[in-house]
């Protein structure tokens, strides 16, 4: 072992004999300073260990400020106080083992070793202590990612919602209501609603695989496929039919040759107002339901596969025309997620549920209001959440 530094930390106090004794058998290079100093200054970089001779009648927080400091430089400590009333002092639980105590009462021998014991641990400390503050130093570059990355994600969370179209205009005798909750900032699911004429509107609802970012980040990739119900030539138009909308959007999502089998259910829909009709082709998500004023809500069925998993799909067109009181609810499997219990199961479950009913008695406005106020109260759940989307389509009485 090399030789140690031992400095003594101490004010007008003597030096016990046995001390000196044992600085001159480890051949120690010894240096001062005062307690104010120590406290103030700090202790020596270079020192092994501190030997601290602590005045009786000193304030009661020297003795834990002293020993802080100390620890502060990955030092051990050899306290000898002149009185045994700061040994009763110390807390009983006191189990620091860079941290050790002696008296005058101790020899030579005991001392020598108990400082050369303290020395020895130096070494380990201060790599403790270089781990500590690289840990530290991680933290808070994973802290300073972990901010830029949530302000980038709510930032991604915004630009979907600015996506979003506002709410349609003039739409008598129909009354159009939305739902939009995301599972985490941002959302799989994606609705999208415009103007194709002056008596048709089209209306699309597509929701990726998971929730997310990446569902997220392919929500945008389709949009703009999903909103192209009308092609226009000069000075001419086409109306592009669902079932042809959701065909090209097919054929685009293979070609787009997305990894880890990504996929999108879609829906999407041409509204007449003029003839009260709508028609509509899905792709995999849930069933239409229609709730009709004195009749069981009862689902619309048709065919219609995935989007993005096999060439040469068709999707079969379902035309329905709207009677007073109509509302046709459009929506993602997230809703049912929600709604219905584990043990329900069935693809008519959701017709039987006490949301359902609300939505039938009072209308889509109080239904979902009670799909928000029920998220609110269950958000710290281990419920199977997953983003919802609804668009409820309903005529005037």
């Amino acid at each position: 072992m090399s030789i140690p530094h031992v400095q003594l930390i101490v004010d007008d106090q003597p030096v016990p004999g046995s001390l000196r004794a044992a600085l001159g058998r480890l051949k120690a290079r010894v240096s001062i300073r005062s307690v104010e100093k120590a406290l103030t200054s700090g202790v020596s970089p270079s020192a092994d260990v501190c030997v601290i001779i602590p005045s009786h009648d000193g304030p009661a927080d020297v003795m834990d400020r002293l020993l802080a400091e100390v620890a502060g430089h990955a030092c051990a400590a050899l306290v000898m106080p002149s009185t045994t009333n700061i040994l009763t002092d110390r807390p009983a639980n006191t189990q620091d083992f860079s941290i050790r105590f002696a008296t005058d009462r101790n020899t030579a021998d005991e001392l020598a070793g108990r400082i050369q014991a303290l020395c020895e641990i130096r070494s380990p400390m201060l790599r403790m202590q270089q781990e500590l503050a690289e840990l530290k130093r991680r933290d808070a570059e994973w802290m300073s990612d972990t901010k830029a990355l949530t302000d980038q994600i709510q930032l991604a969370s915004q630009i979907q919602r600015d996506l979003l179209p506002p709410p349609l205009q003039d739409t008598a005798p129909f009354t159009i209501h939305t739902l939009f909750l995301p599972a985490d900032h941002v959302s799989g699911d994606i609705y999208d609603f415009s103007r194709i004429d002056e008596d048709r509107f089209g209306f699309s609802l597509a929701d990726a695989t998971g929730h997310g970012l990446p569902a997220a980040l392919l929500t945008i990739l389709i949009k703009n496929s999903l909103a192209a119900n009308k092609i226009i030539h000069h000075d001419t138009y086409r109306i592009v039919e669902p079932g042809e909308l959701l065909s090209r959007l097919n054929i685009e999502l293979l070609n787009a040759n997305l990894s880890q089998g990504l996929f999108i259910t879609a829906l999407n829909a041409i509204l007449d107002r003029e003839t009260k009709q709508i028609r509509w082709a899905r792709a995999g998500l849930p069933y239409p339901v229609l709730i009709r004023p004195g009749q069981p809500a009862r689902q619309i069925r048709s065919d219609g596969g995935l989007l993005g998993v096999v060439p040469d799909q068709s999707f079969e067109i379902v035309q329905h025309s709207f009677e007073p009181g109509d509302v046709l609810l459009f929506f993602s499997d997230g809703i049912e997620a929600l709604l219905l219990d584990e043990q329900v199961c069935g693809e008519e479950s959701l017709l039987h549920t006490p949301w359902l009913e609300l939505l039938t008695g009072a209308g889509p406005v109080p239904a979902l209001e009670n799909i928000r106020d029920r998220l609110r109260r269950n958000e710290h759940s281990s419920w199977p959440i997953d983003d919802i989307t609804i668009i409820a389509i309903g005529m005037d009485p």
